[in-house]
């Protein structure tokens, strides 16, 4: 024991009496310090300035107007841009500016909005859907992080624009309601009443036009009973048609209407398949904004591809519904839709396999942190095969459509023929026999048909008559007044609570002010070790013959390595001292509980200066390029920037094993606020480290002096190596 503490008195003497070497001593104490404090200050708030980030927008958006209603998203967008201070933004005029910017590094990313934005966002009133796309351009190469700053800009953009545009259409609706407030406040139960007289007049008109259903399928069984008597039965044939005669003209002009709604069947279907590939778009955008999260925020990617499930169920609704239409035309009509059957039955399978890829990689996510390529890949080999399935689709019906435009035609036409003959059937009757066996391979379907639209329109009815029944039970009462008055006084409300239905309140906990004091932990961390590797690099950690010399005896290599430690000891302490006390009233950072904070900088720069020590004594060069070695891969796999379960395998592997992961955690306790649970938890576990530091230091440094002594000897000889 006086060995040890005789060389550490020697040490002090030396550095006392020499300045120079006293000098050396202070800046190796402050070194540490300078380059925790510069990076901590550099890194202070970033992402406050990024107002001198260049970013280019470019809107060609010519609007829209439809029923009143006009709409330039575009300039509305640009406009809401200036005076905005999260961008440097630059508003240019073309295309080319903005994606040439961007290549050539002027801009760091830029955002052009199409001539026809407006145009399909009001795609709804129209009922040919289409989305709006905006043209996003990044340049990855110019900088790591910038791409993820303007990723989150653009989809601010996004949200910003569906939130006005729901917001728009929202006060558009109020607005149309066209009800004063005194209107409805004097002059409720007149309102209340137009609205009754109004749906009572649909539902008799409905209920009409079901009779109206009636009475042509009693006309369709006199003529299949007609054509099935033959000519003996041609005087009661004049009979009863003399009796039809009454309500022929009504018949025509229903199946003038008919045939009006009829002929929509081809064109809703088309619109019904194509809008599947619609759709695809969207899941394509929503699955390559997920993977471009994975890097970044795993939880918020598994979130996203969780979403797109409710798109797919969407998709399998339509699809089934037009499925649907084309078996009823198939057997009523006898046209083949197999092959668009087969194949929206085919994309309908996509779909539920796409399904179950994305809850598969959703598990994987949350529970490893990243998504295997292959699944990745098999995800989007799906992907691409259902868009293929339903372009497929969509290519069969076009095939069919004119088939189904032309048996509705001919169908109609029969029934034309009909209802003429009806009317001029005074004429003679010897043409009856020839007309109804044309007709008569039609009556039965047709028959079949318009009885299912009577129980439909019955159905309607019914409901119009419910409506009609609430209507009244609330004309009475205030619910009237209570739903709308708020909509017609505060429309803009109305869009802004249906552009945003769900807010959120945001509780920190262990909330941090700022970044600079969230990477204080960690660079003050990797201060301590850089200290400590700096000490070595500097100071001997062998005794020289002038030091065994001042003592009294030759000292066994314990007392070697305890005595010539205490000096490593010492003045890693001072940077400890130095650094923390400057990130507390120098730099100023957050710290919740200081002298925990101070604490647990003086026990990482003990526990680093050991492990750092016993290196360098045992293995002597080596030793110091094993420590620089041991702080690269501190600095990936520590988790002092990135969460350690994003980080790659075989870093998440090796973290345990990493002192300075418990260092990190240790003053991050004290900077955030403590838990005493965790602060001891770490604490413990870096203490740790003490003994396999002693076991490299005192046990293996016997076996490897020898070998260590030869190799030294030839590195002496080379002249390079100090």
């Amino acid at each position: 024991m006086k060995n040890i503490i005789c060389i550490f008195q020697g040490d002090l003497k030396s550095v006392a009496k020499n300045l120079i070497i006293f000098v050396v001593v202070l800046g190796i104490a402050i070194l540490p310090a300078l380059y925790a404090w510069f990076n901590i200050a550099s890194n202070w708030d970033p992402y406050s300035a990024t107002s001198g980030m260049s970013f280019a927008v470019c809107s060609l958006d010519k609007g829209y107007e439809y029923d009143g209603l006009k709409i330039n998203v575009g300039d509305k967008l640009v406009d809401g841009l200036e005076g905005n201070t999260q961008m440097g933004w630059v508003i240019v005029d073309t295309e080319e500016e903005a994606t040439t910017g961007v290549t050539r590094g002027d801009y760091y990313a830029s955002v052009v909005i199409p001539e026809d934005f407006s145009e399909n966002l009001l795609s709804i009133v129209t009922g040919k859907f289409r989305q709006a796309d905006m043209h996003y351009y990044v340049n990855e190469k110019k900088n790591a992080i910038a791409p993820k700053i303007t990723d989150k800009v653009v989809g601010t953009l996004q949200e910003k624009i569906d939130s006005e545009y729901v917001g728009t259409l929202a006060e558009t609706i109020a607005k149309v309601l066209g009800v004063t407030n005194n209107e409805l406040s004097k002059d409720k139960e007149q309102i209340a009443d137009r609205i009754t007289n109004a749906l009572n007049d649909a539902k008799d008109e409905v209920k009409i036009f079901a009779n109206s259903m009636d009475l042509l399928v009693t006309t369709l069984d006199s003529i299949d009973t007609l054509v099935e008597s033959g000519k003996d039965l041609l005087p009661a044939i004049e009979q009863r048609l003399a009796k039809a005669g009454v309500f022929t003209g009504d018949v025509t002009d229903t199946l003038k209407a008919t045939r009006n709604t009829a002929a929509q069947i081809a064109s809703t279907l088309e619109d019904l398949i194509s809008s599947g590939s619609v759709y695809m778009t969207d899941i394509s955008a929503r699955m390559d904004d997920a993977f471009g999260d994975l890097s970044s925020d795993a939880a918020a990617a598994a979130d996203k591809l969780a979403k797109i499930e409710v798109v797919n169920k969407r998709i399998l609704a339509v699809n089934n519904r037009a499925l649907s239409i084309l078996q009823t035309i198939q057997s009523d009509f006898g046209i083949d839709c197999s092959k668009a059957i087969s194949r929206l039955e085919a994309a309908n399978d996509k779909q539920n396999s796409i399904i179950a890829k994305i809850e598969d990689a959703c598990n994987k996510i949350k529970s490893t942190g990243a998504l295997p390529a292959d699944l990745k890949s098999e995800l989007e080999q799906l992907v691409a095969e259902a868009e293929t399935e339903l372009t497929s689709a969509e290519s069969e019906f076009d095939v069919i459509e004119q088939k189904i435009d032309s048996a509705i035609t001919k169908s109609f036409s029969s029934l034309d023929d009909i209802a003429d003959y009806l009317q001029s059937l005074g004429s003679g009757t010897n043409q009856i026999p020839d007309t109804f066996e044309d007709a008569s391979d039609i009556v039965g379907n047709l028959r079949k048909v318009l009885l299912g639209l009577k129980d439909y329109l019955l159905d309607i009815s019914e409901k119009i008559g419910r409506i009609v029944d609430k209507v009244n039970e609330i004309k009475n009462d205030n619910t009237i007044e209570s739903l709308v008055l708020p909509i017609i006084e505060d429309p803009e409300a109305l869009g802004k609570f249906l552009s945003s239905p769900v807010g959120y309140e945001t509780e920190k906990i262990y909330p941090i002010e700022n970044y600079g004091s969230a990477m204080t932990p960690f660079y003050s961390s990797l201060a301590l070790w850089v200290g400590g590797v700096v000490l070595v690099a500097v100071l001997s950690v062998d005794l020289t013959k002038r030091d065994r010399q001042r003592l009294v005896k030759e000292p066994g290599s314990t007392q070697q390595f305890f005595g010539r430690y205490l000096i490593f000891f010492f003045l890693g302490q001072i940077q400890a001292l130095i650094i923390a006390l400057g990130d507390l009233f120098f730099l100023k950072v957050q710290c919740q509980n200081p002298l925990l904070f101070i604490l647990g900088c003086l026990i990482s720069s003990f526990i680093y200066t050991l492990i750092i020590y016993s290196l360098t004594i045992t293995f002597s060069v080596i030793g110091k390029a094993l420590a620089v070695i041991i702080l690269v891969l501190q600095i990936a796999g520590a988790g002092g920037t990135f969460p350690i379960e994003v980080l790659p395998a075989p870093f998440q592997a090796l973290s345990p094993f990493l002192p300075f992961k418990y260092g990190v955690n240790l003053l991050r306790e004290a900077v955030g606020g403590v838990c005493a649970e965790g602060y001891l938890q770490n604490l413990g576990k870096l203490l740790i480290f003490i003994i396999p530091a002693l076991i490299l230091g005192l046990l293996l440094r016997k076996p490897c002096i020898k070998i260590i002594a030869f190799f030294n000897k030839k590195i002496e000889e080379s002249d390079l190596v100090i």
